[in-house]
C-alpha cells in the first residue's frame, strides 16, 4: 500500500479530538455498570456487581449472517421494521412482521435453524421475511441460563496444546505465539492493576513495537485474555503483527480506573515523540481484535478518551467488540478513533453512550453489523475516498451519520465519498448530515460528500438528511420510514454523463441470489465458540512441521483427510507450511489458523506458465456439497512460481461458503526468497522480455473462482503482491515481483459476495469477471503494479485464453477492474488506485493531471452496477465497450475522483 502524507490532516483531526493525555481526577458519578454483550444480531445484557465478574454471554451459530434490523424489544421506542418500497423514495410504514429463529438462504424462500455446535458462537440472528430483526435493549437485567466458560474457561482455543512455531524469528527456539495475559501476570479480577501485565504479554520477545521498526512477518503474537475483568491504569500498546483474542463465550473486559492516563484504551498505532505514528499507517497489516468489552464507564465524563486507536490499512479486522462509555449530553468518551490508513474492515460491533460512537478517517474502509446506542453522534466521519457502511443499527443518539466536516483553514469538505446500506436509525433527530450544496452550487471539492442510501429504514427520525445550514433535504416523520433510495453525486451510463443529482434515486435492483430478506446476504466469521478442543485437529500433530523448511505437503493432505473424515475443524498452528503439490479441500471443511500461519508453495511442480496448478483447491471441477468454512490464514509463494495459482474455488457448495481473513503474500517477506535483496526495483532501466528478471516472476494468479463454483462469501480478503520489504531491517523499500493475475471470477451460476475485499500489483488486472453473474462487491479496493509501464501489462506473462486473458496495446497498465459477457454485477464501492509511473509518484499528485495510466476499468458487453467508484491517478475513470465515457476532470474530489452512479 502506497505511503501518503497525512501530517497536515492528522495535525487537525488530533487538535479536534483534544486526546490530552493526563490524569483525569476524581471519577464522576457513573451508573452501576451494565454490561452488554453482542451475539452478532443479538445483544444480551447482563447486570454487574460493582466487582464485576466476566459477563455472560449468548451462543448461536456461524450459520446466522444477517444485517442487524432494530425491532422493538416492548413498548414505543422499538421500531418493527418492515421491507423497503421498490419507490425511489421516502415511503411510510405502520407495521413489521414477526420474529422467526432462523435465517434466510440467499435467492429461496428457505429457511435454515441455527445450529450452535456448528460456527460460530457469536452469531445469532432472527430473520423475517423482509430482514433481520434484534433486540436493542442495552439496560435490560434479565439473563440468559448460566453458560460454560465464566467459571472456567472453556474456549477450545484456550484449551488445546500450543505448537505455533515462529521460523524466522530472532530466536525461533525460544519464541512463544500464542501468549495468555495471565501467563504474564494479569489477574482479571476486577481489582489489580493488569496494565503492565498485559503489556507485557504483547511485547515480550524482541516483537515489532511502535517506533522500534517498521515492520515484520517473523515474529506474530497471539494474545489472549482468558474470561475476567481486566483494570488498566494507562493503555494497552499493541504490537506489530499481533493477534487480540478474548473467549467469545465469555467475553472478557477491559477496564480502564478512574485514574486512566492516556488518550486511548486499546493504541493500536502509539504516537512516538515529535508526534508520529509508531508506523505509517497504510503499512500496517496482518492484525486483528475480537471477542472484548470495553467498558469505559469508570472514566470522568469529561475525559476525552476512545476506546479503540485503531490507524490501520488492509488485511486487518475489529470484530465482536463492545464499548460501553457514559451517557448524556456532558459525555467526551468516544468508542473508536481512526485517523489515517488504508482499510480495512470492522463488523459486529457495539458502542453504547460517548460523545462520538466512532471518530473516523480512513482512505477505505467496509464496516458492517455496527450497533450504535445512546450516542451524541453515532458516526463521526472526519475524511474518506470511499467508504461503505451495511447493516448498521442507530438507537437513541442525537446523530446518526455526519459527514459534514470541513476544514475551516481551507474550507474544503475531506469527505469524498459514503455507501450507507441495509440499516436502521430509531429514536434519533437527524439521520444524516451532509455540507454538500446543490446541483449548480460550488461545492469545496466539486464532488465532496458523494453520498449513496439504499434500504434505509427509520423510525422517530424528524429529520432524515439534514444539509447546509440545518437545511431539510429530506424530511423523515415520528413513524416508521423507509428510504429506499437517495443520494447525491455526478451520475454516468454506457453512453455517457456526467449528470449531477441530489435527491431520490432509484435503488439497484437486487437479485434474489445475493439477498436474505432485502438485504444483501452476509455472515460472520465462525469462532467455533460451542466446539470443545477434542474437536480440533492440528495439522502439527497430524506430522506437519511449519519450519519454513521441510515439505509438510503429505502431512497436510493426510490431515484434511482425517478432519473431512471426522467432522472437525482443521487447525493450523502457527507456522511456514512448505507444500511442493496441490492441497485439495472437500466440501464440508472447516479450517482456521492461528496467527495468519503461511501455506508456501515452492518446487517445480508450481513453476510452469504453460501448466499453471493450484497451491490450495477447493474442491475438484464440479464439485457440489456441504460449505467449507475458512479463516485466518495467508497463502504464498517461494522464488520463481510462474504456474502457481495460490487459490483454486471449485466448489458450488449447497449453502454460501465463507472465507474470512485468507490472504494471499507473494514477496516481500523473510522466506519468500523474493524480497529486497532478490528482487529490487529497477526504475533506470528499460525492462522487456529479455532482460526482465526472470527469477522474480512470483505466481501465475492469486485465486480463481472457477466456472463451476458457487455460492461463496469472502470477507476481508487480501491478494497483495508486495509493493515494498516488509522485514524490519529493509526500510520499507520497494520491490519488484511479478505476479500475472489477481482474481479471477467465472461463475456460471454465480451467487459470489465480496466484502471488504483488496487485489494489489498484478500485472494484467485485479479484479475480473469474466461469463458471471449474480455478484455483489461491498467497497472493493486496487492498485496498479508500481512498476508499470515499465514493463507494461503484455509481460512477463503471455495471454492465455485458457483464462480469458485480455490483449493489451503497448504501454498500457493493467485493470484495476474489469468484467467481460457478465451481468448483475453489482459494486457498492470502489477504489481503483493507480499511484506510480514506473515508480515515480508525481503522476498521482492533486493538480499534475492525473497521468499515471489512461485507463483503469473496462467494461465489455457487460451489465455493471456500481456505487460511488474513486480513481486516483488515472485519466479515463470508466471504460466502455472500448469508449472511455468518465473523465477525471469532470469528477474533481480532492486527491481523487469520484462517480456517484455508474450503470451499463
Amino acid at each position: 500500500m502506497h505511503s501518503h502524507s497525512f501530517s497536515v490532516l492528522s495535525a487537525l483531526l488530533l487538535a479536534s479530538t483534544a486526546a490530552a493525555s493526563g490524569s483525569y481526577g476524581q471519577p464522576g458519578k457513573v451508573e452501576v455498570p451494565v454490561v452488554t454483550v453482542v451475539v452478532k444480531s443479538t445483544i444480551t445484557t447482563c447486570t454487574l456487581p460493582k466487582t464485576p465478574p466476566p459477563p455472560c454471554s449468548s451462543k448461536g451459530s456461524s450459520q446466522g449472517g444477517s444485517n442487524s434490523v432494530a425491532t422493538p424489544s416492548g413498548g414505543s421506542n422499538g421500531s418493527p421494521y418492515g421491507g423497503s418500497s421498490a419507490a425511489a423514495t421516502l415511503t411510510s410504514k405502520s407495521t413489521g412482521p414477526s420474529s422467526i429463529p432462523t435465517y434466510s438462504v440467499p435467492g429461496s424462500n428457505s429457511t435454515i435453524r441455527t445450529s450452535p455446535g456448528y460456527g460460530n458462537g457469536t452469531t445469532s440472528g432472527t430473520r423475517t421475511a423482509t430482514g433481520t430483526s434484534i433486540s436493542t435493549s442495552a439496560t435490560s437485567t434479565s439473563t440468559s441460563s448460566p453458560l460454560p466458560g465464566c467459571g472456567s474457561d472453556s474456549y477450545w482455543l484456550a484449551n488445546i496444546k500450543h505448537q505455533g512455531f515462529a521460523p524466522y524469528a530472532p530466536n525461533p527456539s525460544n519464541y512463544t505465539v500464542f501468549r495468555s495475559v495471565k501467563e504474564f501476570g494479569a489477574k482479571g479480577d476486577g481489582k489489580a492493576d493488569d496494565t503492565v501485565a498485559i503489556n507485557r504479554a504483547i511485547s515480550e520477545g524482541g516483537r515489532c513495537g511502535p517506533g522500534s521498526c517498521n515492520s515484520t512477518t517473523t515474529t506474530p503474537g497471539l494474545i489472549y485474555f482468558p474470561p475476567g475483568t481486566y483494570r488498566i491504569t494507562s493503555p494497552i500498546i499493541n504490537y506489530y503483527f499481533t493477534q487480540i483474542y478474548g473467549s467469545p463465550l465469555c467475553m472478557p473486559v477491559i477496564k480502564p480506573s478512574s485514574n486512566f492516563t492516556g488518550a486511548w484504551v486499546l493504541d493500536a498505532n502509539q504516537y512516538q515523540a515529535g508526534g508520529k505514528l509508531g508506523w505509517g499507517s497504510t503499512n500496517v497489516f496482518w492484525r486483528q481484535v475480537r471477542n472484548l468489552v470495553i467498558d469505559m464507564t469508570d472514566l470522568p465524563v469529561a475525559a476525552d478518551v476512545a476506546g479503540i486507536h485503531w490507524p490501520s490499512s488492509q488485511a486487518t479486522s475489529l470484530q465482536n467488540i463492545h464499548v460501553k462509555m457514559a451517557k448524556g449530553t456532558q459525555t467526551k468518551h468516544f468508542g473508536m478513533f481512526i485517523e489515517e490508513g488504508s482499510g480495512g474492515y470492522i463488523g459486529d460491533m457495539v458502542f453504547e453512550g460517548g460523545l462520538d460512537g466512532i471518530r473516523v478517517g480512513n482512505q477505505q474502509f467496509t464496516m458492517r453489523n455496527l450497533t450504535f446506542i445512546g450516542a451524541q453522534t453515532a458516526i463521526k466521519q472526519l475524511w474518506s475516498w470511499g467508504w461503505t457502511y451495511s447493516g448498521i443499527t442507530i438507537k437513541d443518539c442525537k446523530v446518526g451519520l455526519d459527514i459534514s466536516n470541513v476544514d475551516t483553514s481551507t474550507g474544503r469538505n475531506p469527505v469524498a465519498s459514503i455507501v450507507f446500506i441495509d440499516s436502521e436509525i430509531s429514536n434519533t433527530p437527524i439521520g444524516v448530515v451532509t455540507s454538500r450544496k446543490p446541483p449548480g452550487q460550488q461545492n469545496n471539492p466539486a464532488q465532496a460528500n458523494t453520498l449513496i442510501l439504499e434500504n434505509i429504514r427509520l423510525f422517530n427520525v424528524p429529520t432524515a438528511i439534514s444539509g447546509p445550514s440545518n437545511s431539510v433535504l429530506l424530511a423523515g416523520s415520528a413513524s416508521f420510514t423507509t428510504i429506499t433510495g437517495w443520494g447525491q453525486g455526478n451520475r454516468y451510463t454506457a453512453s455517457g454523463g456526467p449528470t449531477a443529482f441530489q435527491g431520490p434515486i432509484t435503488p439497484f435492483a437486487r437479485p434474489a441470489a445475493l439477498t436474505a430478506g432485502t438485504n444483501f446476504y452476509e455472515r460472520s466469521r465462525p469462532s467455533y465458540a460451542e466446539v470443545p478442543a477434542s474437536q480440533i485437529l492440528s495439522v502439527k500433530s497430524e506430522g506437519a512441521k511449519g519450519d519454513g523448511k521441510t515439505d509438510d505437503t503429505a502431512a497436510i493432505v493426510a490431515a484434511v483427510k482425517k478432519a473431512s473424515s471426522s467432522n472437525k475443524v482443521l487447525f493450523f498452528d502457527y507456522g511456514m507450511y512448505v507444500v511442493r503439490s496441490t492441497i485439495y479441500i472437500p466440501a464440508g471443511m472447516r479450517i482456521t489458523g492461528e496467527a495468519l500461519p503461511v501455506i508456501i508453495s515452492e518446487g517445480e511442480f508450481f513453476n510452469s506458465m504453460a501448466s499453471p496448478k493450484p497451491v490450495v483447491q477447493v474442491g475438484k471441477p464440479g464439485e457440489t456439497g456441504a460449505a467449507v468454512e475458512w479463516s485466518d490464514m495467508v497463502l504464498s509463494t517461494r522464488g520463481q512460481q510462474m504456474g502457481a495459482i495460490l487459490i483454486e474455488w471449485n466448489l458450488a457448495s449447497t449453502t454460501p461458503s465463507g472465507m474470512w481473513d485468507v490472504h494471499t503474500r507473494i514477496g516481500g517477506f523473510a522466506g519468500s526468497n523474493l524480497s529486497a535483496k532478490e528482487c529490487p526495483k529497477t526504475p533506470a532501466t528499460k525492462i522487456d522480455a529479455k532482460n526482465l528478471d526472470k527469477k522474480c516472476i512470483a505466481a501465475f494468479m492469486s485465486m480463481h473462482i472457477t466456472a463451476s463454483a458457487s455460492n461463496l462469501l469472502n470477507e476481508n480478503c487480501w491478494l497483495w503482491v508486495a509493493d515494498h520489504d516488509a522485514e524490519r531491517d529493509a526500510g520499507l523499500v520497494q520491490i519488484t515481483v511479478y505476479a500475472g493475475r489477481g482474481l479471477l471470477v467465472e461463475s456460471k451460476e454465480g451467487k459470489i459476495w465480496l466484502w471488504g475485499t483488496g487485489v494489489e500489483h498484478h500485472q494484467m488486472y485485479e479484479y475480473q469477471f469474466v461469463s458471471t453473474q449474480n455478484i455483489f462487491a461491498g467497497q472493493v479496493q486496487t492498485e496498479t503494479a508500481y512498476y508499470q509501464p515499465n514493463p507494461d501489462a503484455s509481460i512477463p506473462f503471455p495471454v492465455d485464453k485458457a483464462f480469458s486473458d485480455p490483449t493489451f496495446k503497448a504501454g498500457q497498465s493493467g485493470w484495476g477492474f474489469r468484467a467481460a459477457n457478465s451481468k448483475e454485477i453489482l459494486v457498492y464501492g470502489a477504489g481503483l488506485y493507480s499511484f506510480f509511473d514506473n515508480y515515480n509518484v508525481t503522476c498521482a499528485q492533486e493538480g499534475q493531471g492525473q497521468t499515471c495510466q489512461t485507463q483503469i476499468m473496462d467494461v465489455d458487453k457487460s451489465s455493471v452496477k456500481m456505487y460511488n467508484l474513486n480513481t486516483v491517478g488515472v485519466g479515463s475513470q470508466i471504460t466502455v465497450n472500448g469508449v472511455d465515457v468518465a473523465r477525471w476532470q469532470d469528477n474533481k474530489n480532492g486527491f481523487v475522483n469520484s462517480v456517484a452512479i455508474f450503470t451499463s
